[in-house]
């Protein structure tokens, strides 16, 4: 499961604004196997026969009268599914008085099918000759016992996968009196008319040609299928196939901490079924494993399994109880998820797509449309896909696709998730994203939207779009100015000279810090927002513009590799600045004025890579104002009591403090002890503290995420990493635990004041 939540501080002042999207979430899930729908005492041992190439002769009936014709004849029964399985008759054969019906039992069903197959065939199957009704007097050998393709043997129930067929023959011994045309009869699959009228040359089975290719195919993407229930991957890694076996090499990967109840099926009922419709199971697998489940607090575990090899050529599905059906072309090397519609295939496994992709695609499809309108900045050409009665705020869309005068470039707009159905879709998770000209091309920003679709004669369109955060070119639009390292993006009215004059003190500030600061954490290039009034400024953070002056805002988003989270790293780094609020202090202000604040807020983004949501806030906004050259620690009034809750709090301000005198004192607080740290441990100290928690383990990070998304449960837990690492990392980098530290700056504190 992945959620996203975003975390702000708020800084008086100045400020840096913290977006956190966490790629995993542990969930506490039920796995339940399957009850056999019957069981039988052995597996059938015997293979699926072959289809029957010996030359047969030709219809010839004989010139005598009454004498049956001899030879093979067309049929091409196919009947209506039952549970799933359809049965087929394609030809009968009649040799002096025997009568021979080729029948096959097919799935058309949708992924598997769990089926009761009479047992017995050869007394469930007859003959209507006339008045009568005959017993088979042979079978083939994979229908002595049932009508079932091969099953794991650790299940003895019948067990279909999509695309399998069961092919064989029922013979009859006809009585001298009997004369065609005849009825074939299974139970609970219909019947079947046979007539000697069609000679059949060739084959009965139309089988795809083998054999199947040799080779090996290795999956160097992530090749995972999970469990829609229960969060355990199927992960391919290789396929190996020569002429006498192939080899599955998987790995089953799980979330640290996961508790599945009930069981999950065992590796030897992995089945699958290649393009000649047969199904089969491993024939090697590691019998000691009872499900596939990496055991205990062990989150990897590599799985092999080996198999008869296919002897026709084309794909093959592979299929494990719950997990999504796999299919592989050896023609093309790729493995991909299929479903199907119900109107499945008999021979070959040929994936036809369920409705919900079919929407799915046709939906893609217009939104490729509107994407092309967003990259011409067509504001019209993007609505014409929207229903006439559609919910959407029209003005602030056409404000989006205008682009606003920024500099955007490779607009994109992809499908993130949601419901599709035939006809209409909800809650459709979409993901606008931009570059920047002059930044680097893996440098984007991203903007989540949701939509419903509905289906209007034939056609789909939008009848509902809403922004999670609008674009912040929407809310000011003007034009871009540009320096060595920052873009400045400000109102169109904003004077040359005034635009100068900040990028100035940007590179400035940009080579001050980047002389300070470690060279791999420095960006080539920033962007700086220039809101010209207190009303912009808010639209573009949502801060209160009387108390708040600039806003660094950085997304801290997982690193995936391999399809598990190994770490984390900031994106979408920007700065807006106050302009209204910053001209009410002097320019020269070493805390409040406007040069002070843009130095502030560019040590957040410089810093950003190194700084987490569990981040100390004493630690974030003291390094900000330490490096800035903010004295903010100079206003703190008062007796200091303790330093419990300021040491691990990571979020400053809170709803009662309408004033912000509290969160003054906060500052002013985290401005001293960065102080302190600095004269007493020296930079590299403080820095080694400040970087060492965006190294905290990701094992670490999910043991304290909570299971719901709620604000206040997030903020709980980035506290409790806090909490959890601050004492080890003190002791690491200061050479001393909390209390030790806490005495310490007392006694530093009471010498400063």
């Amino acid at each position: 499961m992945t959620w996203r939540r975003q975390l702000t501080r708020v800084i008086p002042f100045a400020s840096a604004w913290q977006a956190f999207l966490i790629g995993s979430a542990l969930l506490l899930l039920t796995a339940c196997g399957l009850s056999p729908t019957a069981s039988r005492a052995t597996p059938t041992a015997t293979p699926p026969p072959s289809p029957t190439r010996p030359p047969r002769p030709t219809a010839t009936p004989t010139p005598e009268a009454g004498a049956l014709p001899q030879g093979r004849f067309a049929v091409g029964y196919a009947g209506e599914p039952s549970n799933g399985i359809a049965m087929e008759v394609p030809a009968f054969e009649i040799r002096d008085r025997r009568l021979r019906v080729y029948a096959a039992f097919a799935h058309r069903g949708e992924r598997s099918q769990s089926f009761y197959a009479p047992l017995e065939p050869g007394r469930s199957a007859e003959l209507r000759v006339g008045g009568r009704r005959l017993e088979p007097v042979a079978v083939s050998g994979n229908f002595e016992e049932d009508i079932c393709p091969e099953y794991p043997p650790s299940r003895k129930i019948c067990l279909w996968i999509v695309g399998a067929v069961e092919r064989g023959w029922f013979e009859f011994e006809l009585p001298e009196s009997a004369s065609p045309p005849f009825v074939f009869r299974f139970p609970g699959f219909g019947q079947a008319e046979l007539r000697p009228e069609k000679p059949l040359s060739g084959e009965v089975w139309d089988l795809p040609p083998g054999p199947f290719p040799q080779g090996e195919w290795t999956f160097k993407g992530l090749s995972a299928f999970r469990h829609p229930r229960v969060g355990v991957d199927l992960i391919f890694r290789r396929i190996q196939a020569d002429g006498r076996r192939m080899q599955v090499d998987l790995e089953l990967r799980k979330p640290k901490g996961l508790l599945v109840i009930g069981n999950l099926p065992g590796p030897g009922e992995l089945g699958a079924v290649y393009a000649a419709g047969h199904q089969m199971f491993p024939i090697q697998f590691p019998e000691d494993l009872k499900e596939m489940l990496p055991p205990g607090d062990t989150t990897r575990l590599s799985v092999t399994l080996v198999y008869s090899a296919p002897t026709a050529a084309g794909p093959i599905v592979f299929r494990l109880e719950g997990w999504p059906l796999a299919r592989f072309d050896p023609a093309t090397g790729e493995l991909t998820e299929v479903d199907w519609n119900g109107q499945a295939f008999v021979l070959a496994p040929t994936p036809t797509p369920s409705p919900a992709r079919i929407a799915r695609q046709e939906i893609e499809a217009l939104i490729g449309t509107m994407a092309e309108a967003l990259r011409r900045r067509d504001p019209e050409a993007f609505l014409a896909s929207f229903d006439p009665k559609a919910e959407a705020d029209r003005e602030s869309i056409r404000a989006v696709i205008s682009g606003g005068g920024w500099p955007l470039q490779d607009l994109r707009v992809e499908i993130a998730g949601g419901d599709f159905d035939p006809d209409e879709a909800r809650n459709v998770s979409l993901d606008l994203s931009t570059g920047l000209e002059g930044f680097p091309a893996d440098e984007r920003w991203h903007y989540p939207a949701e939509a419903d679709f509905r289906k209007v004669d034939g056609a789909w369109r939008v009848t509902r779009w809403s922004w999670e955060a609008i674009p912040p070119w929407a809310r000011l639009p003007g034009r871009a100015w540009t320096s060595e390292h920052f873009t400045l993006i400000g109102p169109e009215g904003l004077a040359e000279g005034t635009a100068r004059e900040v990028l100035d003190e940007l590179e400035e500030a940009y080579r001050d810090l980047s002389a300070r600061l470690p060279q791999e954490v420095i960006r080539p290039r920033y962007l700086a927002l220039y809101a010209p009034d207190r009303r912009t400024f808010r639209a573009l953070t949502g801060k209160d513009p009387q108390l708040t002056l600039g806003v660094a805002f950085y997304r801290t988003v997982p690193v995936v590799e391999d399809g598990e989270v190994t770490g984390f790293r900031a994106s979408e780094t920007l700065m807006v600045l106050n302009a209204e609020g910053v001209r009410g202090y002097r320019q020269t202000d070493p805390i409040n004025g406007r040069s002070a604040v843009l130095r502030h807020e560019l040590v957040h983004m410089i810093l950003a890579p190194w700084t987490r949501p569990w981040t100390p806030g004493w630690l974030v906004e003291g390094a900000a104002m330490t490096y800035a050259g903010q004295p903010y620690w100079k206003e703190l009034k008062g007796e200091i009591q303790g330093l419990e809750s300021m040491t691990y709090t990571t979020q400053f301000g809170h709803i009662g403090d309408i004033f912000g005198t509290a969160t003054a004192r906060q500052y002013a607080l985290a401005s001293a002890m960065a102080e302190f740290v600095r004269e007493r441990y020296g930079d590299a100290a403080f820095l080694a503290l400040y970087r060492a928690y965006a190294e905290v383990p990701v094992e670490t990070v999910e043991k304290h995420l909570p299971v719901f998304g709620l604000a206040a449960l997030v903020q709980a837990s980035m506290e409790g990493i806090a909490e959890e690492v601050t004492p080890a990392f003190m002791q690491k980098h200061l050479g001393a635990d909390p209390a030790a530290f806490q005495a310490a700056f007392l006694e530093w504190w009471k010498a400063k004041r």
